[in-house]
């Protein structure tokens, strides 16, 4: 078993949580390669017949973004609330965004605005367990994320992992009960300088004759054990090596994950940031196949030098990354079979601390959809003068999950059965924001 060692400089929330604070272990195989233990994955029954989207791609703003400084600004409120920037017009008459989100305001015309997304969980990794799964955290019972159950419940396409993270994925974003095998197949940081994805190539030791003999060895002793004492289980084992075969095998898997075949204008679009070569390499995976991907950055997390700290790096990073994906999206006729969503665990205090930053809150927030047949250049629900509560339809977490699940056609009504034998929904207490496709 190999285990990776943690990001000593990985950024971290108030808390002392590191975005990177869990051990990403993968397993050894037969011929040396540390394959994640999403490959364990068996055929997938789900119909796929009419589907809105074929895909999802998610951008995390890990720490919680303040909705009040980004997609709900509150020009007409006292200072103390309004703070240090100013609203500018979108392409989109009556909706008005932060003037540091430039680029984005010129695509608003793709992007459902919901403006009254609400919760009562204001700490990091409960509040992220709860969105990203659709369940209030449970110490008993870790709940599949949005990627695990779609990788579960769609399978895999073309030989790419189904649930890709970029760079990498909380807690909250894994498997839970239903195995590891549906976790993420993490990647390193697109836009450093020795950005290198580790298991798509076999070692120089490995060849490809070298690779076949193994394979045919594998499966004629399995073939043994199966004839000897049939188990269900050996055939998951049987999968885990065949995925992982094709993993290895695929050019197309290769060629997806590889950014130096993008055009430098195509990179430049984007960003050279974690958040535009995250997205860029999103957008090739999902081309390639792959039915879920996750692209996160922490730093959101800003109860001091808010306003510096959000002009200075985090919204011209996200700003140019957002826009150029959906616009590139858009001209490569991939917007209507791609959702697109932007969140984070939580919003921040609309009255502003005395350190100049904005602490923790969940009773208003924001969140983006687009793409996947989404309305476009609308706002859902609107929250009150100071940006403090919903005025107008509230949005709940569990709305939240069976939206995604809806637009991606998994039926959220399915049950599982954790280990305990007890039956979990896919998703329960929420309906579909019929807005978005209204």
């Amino acid at each position: 078993m190999k285990t990776l060692i943690l990001n000593p400089h990985a950024t971290r929330n108030c808390e002392g949580i590191s975005r990177r604070d869990l051990l990403k272990v993968g397993a050894i195989g037969f011929f040396g390669l540390a394959l994640p233990d999403f490959l364990a994955l068996r055929t997938a029954n789900a119909a796929t017949a009419g589907l809105k989207a074929e895909s999802v791609i998610l951008l995390w703003l890990s720490g919680g973004p303040s909705h009040v400084d980004t997609f709900d600004p509150k020009p007409d409120a006292v200072s103390e609330i309004r703070g240090e920037f100013a609203a500018i017009d979108t392409n989109v008459s009556g909706i008005r965004i932060c003037e540091h989100l430039p680029k984005t305001a010129q695509v608003m015309d793709k992007v459902a605005l919901v403006r009254s997304l609400t919760s009562n969980i204001a700490a990091h990794e409960q509040a992220s367990q709860y969105l990203l799964t659709g369940y209030k955290p449970l110490p008993t019972l870790d709940y599949p994320s949005y990627g695990a159950v779609t990788a579960k419940e769609l399978g895999v396409r073309h030989s790419l992992p189904p649930y890709v993270a970029i760079p990498d994925v909380a807690r909250a974003g894994q498997a839970g009960f239903i195995g590891a095998g549906y976790n993420a197949f993490t990647v390193p940081d697109p836009s450093a300088p020795n950005y290198r994805v580790q298991d798509i190539n076999l070692p120089k030791s490995v060849d490809a004759a070298r690779l076949s003999r193994r394979q045919m060895f594998t499966r004629k002793m399995n073939d043994r054990f199966d004839n000897t004492l049939p188990d269900p289980n050996v055939h998951s084992v049987d999968t885990f090596y065949e995925r992982a075969y094709d993993l290895v095998n695929s050019n197309e898997a290769k060629k997806a994950f590889d950014l130096e075949a993008e055009d430098a204008k195509m990179r430049e679009l984007y960003g050279k940031t974690t958040y535009g070569q995250g997205c860029l390499l999103a957008r090739r995976l999902v081309e390639a196949g792959a039915r879920f991907v996750t692209v996160s950055k922490g730093g959101w997390d800003t109860h001091q030098n808010n306003f510096q700290s959000l002009k200075g790096r985090l919204l011209p990073e996200l700003d140019q990354a957002y826009a150029g994906l959906l616009t590139d999206l858009s001209q490569r006729g991939m917007l209507d079979k791609t959702l697109v969503l932007l969140m984070g665990e939580f919003g921040r205090t609309p009255r502003i601390n005395t350190r100049g930053g904005r602490d923790h809150w969940s009773r208003c927030r924001f969140m983006a959809f687009a793409g996947a047949g989404v309305r476009g250049g609308q706002v859902i629900g609107k929250s009150d003068k100071d940006g403090m509560t919903p005025e107008e339809r509230p949005v709940s977490i569990e709305d939240v999950a069976t939206t995604i699940y809806s637009a991606l056609g998994i039926d959220y009504n399915k049950q599982y059965v954790t280990p305990t034998g007890r039956p979990i929904h896919i998703a329960t207490g929420g309906e579909p924001i019929k807005e978005l496709w209204g």
